[in-house]
């Protein structure tokens, strides 16, 4: 299961990279119909960071790993809302990802 987590968060990242790629004009991403501006372009790179680094983090057990994987899904969420007719269907990857957050933090709680 935990690899199967990981995998999640890793692969709902790395789609973030998507945006960046469409903002800096690398390879030619028809699936974004919409223009992305270079700083939100900047955005969609860091996000995809931090989910990365997410996915590393809760693989490797660190305790804060959620910490990353809030701040990434807040970023996310406001760069779906802004690109929304694209990247809606981006909020079911950040409610999955946030699904296995709560998951993991209620073993905390007990």
């Amino acid at each position: 299961m935990k690899f199967l987590f990981a995998f999640i968060i890793l692969i709902h990242g790395l789609i973030h990279f998507m945006g960046f790629a469409k903002a800096f004009n690398y390879g030619n991403i028809t699936q974004l119909t919409r223009e992305v501006s270079k700083p939100a372009g900047a955005f969609w790179f860091i996000t995809a960071i931090l989910f990365i680094i997410t996915a590393i983090l809760f693989f490797i057990k660190k305790d804060w790993w959620p910490l990353i994987g809030i701040a990434a899904i807040i970023i996310s969420q406001i760069l779906i809302v802004m690109a929304w007719s694209d990247a809606k269907f981006g909020t079911i990857g950040n409610l999955l990802v946030l699904a296995i957050i709560l998951t993991y933090a209620l073993k905390w709680i007990r």
